[in-house]
């Protein structure tokens, strides 16, 4: 029996891709968080859902035929593909345009940051889209599956005749329409147990390894404008027309952390860093957990760096065997790390160091090659800072990665460049989709600082590959996963 929804999560690259043939760039596997409670949304109203994790199946099944795969569904009622992260500009439209040659009658809808962002070019030049909602789509997905006029539906986007409509951003979930939500149940999705065996932080790409995770919503926003993200304050209040932070309540979030240890999840990661978030909400999250003797493993990224309360009941109450905190410096050089909105010293970054090494926690530290303001003088910073790391850290606890950047839509870097002295280079929907078509996969004939959508005025373009290579010397000599630097995308 054909569902009334097909979900498609795509790929960074074409909807044939063979990652056994070729070197892929990252593909990114990972659901926008937000769509698992839309599905259930549906399913709550009696609706069937069916999904699939597109690069997944790429990597269990390298042959895999998404044209039979749809053929053998029958046909749904509407289509839902995500654009939410600016790298499947080119693989979501891909997958529009298979979607749409099965099923000529159907409507595609689009939804996610960039394809709100960018929602009439995307109208305007694809016709295989026909529906895109900007910003949350709770309610504006119940109206259009309940039949009511398209005009009438807020935040919506779609054409009429030879226009484009872009109705009024008006709808913006509250935090009791997101705690009625089911953001656990992901059983309307294919090999949804390879799906959790992904998302443990760590595992890689493992089809039958026993450590299973889980990426749970716990609000949406943010407080902060680093540089380099397009998923910030005024981000999200540009997309989405939201005002700072729109917390699940800590109750539900407790709630749903029992339900996916019944499941056997081993580690839970939080979709925001509820450090930046307050006392309030974290000391009664952490001592209800206690409280309820939940125990599982915590991913946690640190988008600046927590209080030591946080860190001891962090430690007191997560998994330890199953956890790992991420924390990203960026830079050695403080000056850069606070121009791109990451406000800790390297003194304050060690004693937060020293609490996880006691308490043996997994770390994973993340620097940046090219953000505004690295130079191979200051990148000598970064590289003593990442030796001080190495020599104070247990190897065997310890990963570290340095990447290059991409510029975000919506980004501050993207929004006012001058603040940083650079010069963009990408600003429509069709420069991310050109860019997503060049770097599908590896390129070691390309140099890592271009195709990011950006140039440091102060900073000669050879540079980042030189900081590249000096990173690439580095990391044959330690006893930990240290990354190299990535080529071509």
């Amino acid at each position: 029996m054909a569902p009334d929804v097909l979900y498609i999560h795509p790929a960074k690259q074409e909807v044939g891709a063979r990652y056994d043939k070729y070197i892929p760039s990252p593909p990114y596997l990972l659901i926008p968080v937000g769509v698992i409670g839309l599905a259930n949304l549906l399913r709550e109203q009696g609706l069937g859902v069916r999904g699939l994790n597109l690069p997944l199946e790429l990597i269990l099944e390298p042959a895999f035929d998404v044209r039979a795969w749809l053929t053998e569904q029958g046909a749904p009622e509407l289509v839902m593909i995500d654009l939410h992260w600016y790298e499947h500009s080119f693989g979501a439209l891909d997958v529009a345009r298979l979607c749409k040659e099965v099923y000529p009658e159907l409507p595609v809808l689009l939804g996610g940051i960039s394809a709100s962002i960018f929602a009439g070019e995307i109208l305007e030049r694809f016709p295989q889209v026909d529906l895109i909602i900007r910003g949350d789509a709770e309610e504006p997905l119940q109206q259009m599956m309940a039949g009511e006029s398209l005009a009438s539906i807020p935040n919506l986007a779609y054409r009429d005749g030879d226009s484009i409509v872009e109705n009024d951003l008006v709808y913006c979930a509250t935090s009791k329409e997101l705690d009625r939500l089911d953001f656990v149940n992901t059983d309307f999705l294919e090999h949804r147990d390879s799906y959790a065996s992904m998302q443990y932080s760590g595992a890689g790409i493992i089809r039958d390894d026993a450590r299973r995770g889980h990426w749970l919503s716990i609000g949406r926003g943010c407080v902060f404008d680093c540089s380099f993200c397009g998923g910030g304050k005024t981000a999200h209040n540009q997309f989405a027309g939201r005002k700072g932070l729109i917390l699940r309540s800590v109750e539900r979030v407790i709630e749903d952390i029992e339900r996916l240890q019944a499941r056997s999840i081993h580690q839970v990661s939080f979709s925001l860093d509820p450090a930046i978030v307050g006392p309030e909400y974290w000391r009664p999250l952490f001592e209800g957990l206690q409280r309820r003797e939940v125990r599982i493993g915590l991913y946690n990224e640190f988008f600046q760096l927590p209080s030591d309360e946080f860190l001891r009941l962090f430690t007191e109450s997560a998994d330890l065997s199953h956890s790992e905190v991420a924390i990203t410096p960026l830079s050695g050089d403080e000056k850069v790390r606070r121009l791109n909105g990451k406000f800790f010293s390297n003194r304050r970054l060690f004693q937060v160091l020293s609490w996880l090494r006691r308490h043996q926690v997994p770390i994973f530290v993340y620097f940046s090659i090219n953000l505004p303001g690295e130079t191979e003088r200051t990148f000598h910073h970064t590289i003593k800072l990442a030796r001080q790391i190495v020599r104070y850290y247990p190897g065997e606890l310890l990963r570290m990665h340095n990447m290059c950047h991409t510029l975000d839509p919506l980004s501050p870097m993207s929004l006012v460049p001058d603040r940083y002295g650079i010069k963009v280079g990408m600003h429509s929907f069709m420069d991310y989709y050109h860019y997503c078509q060049r770097t599908t996969y590896a390129r070691p004939d390309v140099a890592r600082g271009n195709w990011r959508g950006f140039r440091d005025a102060n900073r000669r373009q050879e540079e980042v590959e030189a900081m590249a290579r000096q990173w690439d010397e580095f990391c044959p000599q330690q006893e930990f996963r240290c990354y190299r630097v990535p080529w071509g995308w």
